[in-house]
C-alpha cells in the first residue's frame, strides 16, 4: 500500500494487507496496531466473520510488541468470550503478563496450561522457558539454571524444534559451559545441516576449548557453504558468517602452529596450513581492501576436501 495513514486508506485494503501480513514474517507491529485499533473503533470488524479471531490474535501480539497493553486486554477478552479454554488464548494472556513483567503470574498459568495440555503444547513449553529466564534468580521457581532445566525437559519431548537447540546452546556459550554448548550444536546442525551461522557457532565453540583440529574443518566448512570457496577466483567478497569464519581460521591455524599435537588429528600438514592461510589472507584482504587475485579456487576446494 502507497500510504501508512489509516485515514488515508479504506477498510477493506487494511483488512486486506493485515491478511497478506499473517502470511509473512516480517512483524511490522506499529502498523498492525494502528490498523487494527481503526478497525475495531470503527466497527469493521463486525464484517469480518471468521476472519476476526485471526485478526484479533495478530492485533493481540502486535499490540505487546509496541507496549499498548489496553488494546492486548481488548483483544484478548475477545478472544476469550469466543475460546474460553483455548490454549492458544492463554499463551496470549501469559505473554501480556510477561510484558508487564508479571513473571510470576505467567509462570502459573503456563504450568496449569501445559498440565491441561497433557504436556504436548510446543508453544506453551516455550514460554515457559521464557518466562523462567526472565524471572530473578533469587526467585527459586526461576533464573537461568531452571530455565536450561526446563529448557532440557522440553527438548526430550519436542526433539526436534530447533529453536529449542539454538536457544539450548546459546545459553549454555553465556555461561561458558562450552562442552554442553557443543553438544547442542550438534543436534542443532542435524535438524537445520544447511544454516552455516550455526556451524560458524560450532566452530568457535571448539576454539574456545582448544580443538583446533575440528574447528579447522568447521570454519572451512562455513565457507565452504557460503560459495566462498567455490567462487572464491571469480573475485566474490566475504561478507557476514564468512568473514568471521575467515578471521576464525586464521586464528586457529596460528593455534595448530603454536602446538601441533593439541587438538589435531595428524591429518593436517603443514604444507596444507600454509596454503589455506594464504588464501584466507587474500580473502580477508578482499574484504577489507582492494581486490586480490591471487587466491584460487581449485586451491581452497581442495584444503576443504582434504580437511573433511
Amino acid at each position: 500500500m502507497a500510504s501508512t495513514s489509516a485515514a488515508a486508506s479504506s477498510p477493506e485494503e487494511m483488512i486486506k494487507w493485515l491478511a497478506e501480513q499473517r502470511r509473512h514474517p516480517e512483524r511490522r507491529s506499529a502498523q498492525v496496531v494502528e490498523y487494527g485499533t481503526y478497525l475495531l473503533e470503527k466497527g469493521y470488524i463486525k464484517r469480518m466473520g471468521d476472519e476476526l479471531w485471526a485478526l484479533l490474535e495478530q492485533v493481540a501480539v502486535a499490540s505487546l510488541d509496541v507496549g499498548d497493553w489496553d488494546l492486548a486486554e481488548l483483544c484478548l477478552a475477545r478472544l476469550n468470550t469466543r475460546f474460553p479454554k483455548s490454549s492458544r488464548v492463554g499463551t496470549l494472556q501469559g505473554m501480556l503478563y510477561e510484558a508487564r513483567g508479571e513473571h510470576t503470574r505467567a509462570f502459573h498459568l503456563y504450568g496449569e496450561l501445559i498440565e491441561k495440555a497433557d504436556g504436548a503444547d510446543i508453544m506453551l513449553s516455550r514460554r515457559r522457558v521464557a518466562v523462567l529466564k526472565s524471572m530473578d534468580g533469587s526467585d527459586q521457581r526461576g533464573g537461568i539454571a531452571k530455565a536450561i532445566e526446563a529448557l532440557v525437559k522440553h527438548l526430550e519431548v519436542f526433539y526436534s524444534d530447533p529453536e529449542g537447540w539454538q536457544e539450548l546452546a546459546s545459553l549454555y556459550l553465556e555461561h561458558a559451559q562450552y562442552a554442553k554448548a557443543i553438544s547442542a550444536l550438534e543436534e542443532l546442525m542435524l535438524l537445520v545441516p544447511q544454516n552455516g551461522f550455526f556451524v560458524l557457532q560450532y566452530a568457535e565453540a571448539l576454539y574456545t576449548t582448544s580443538e583446533y583440529s575440528t574447528a579447522y574443518k568447521a570454519f572451512l566448512r562455513v565457507l565452504d557453504m557460503g560459495g566462498l570457496i567455490e567462487k572464491s577466483a571469480s573475485g566474490v567478497v566475504a561478507k557476514g558468517p564468512e568473514v568471521r569464519a575467515l578471521w576464525g581460521l586464521k586464528a586457529t591455524i596460528g593455534k595448530l602452529r603454536e602446538s601441533p599435537k593439541k587438538g589435531t588429528s595428524g591429518d593436517i600438514k603443514v604444507d596444507q596450513l600454509d596454503a589455506v592461510e594464504q588464501l584466507v589472507k587474500e580473502l580477508l584482504n578482499r574484504a577489507y581492501g582492494p581486490k586480490s587475485d591471487q587466491a584460487t579456487a581449485a586451491e581452497l576446494k581442495a584444503m576443504s576436501t582434504r580437511a573433511s
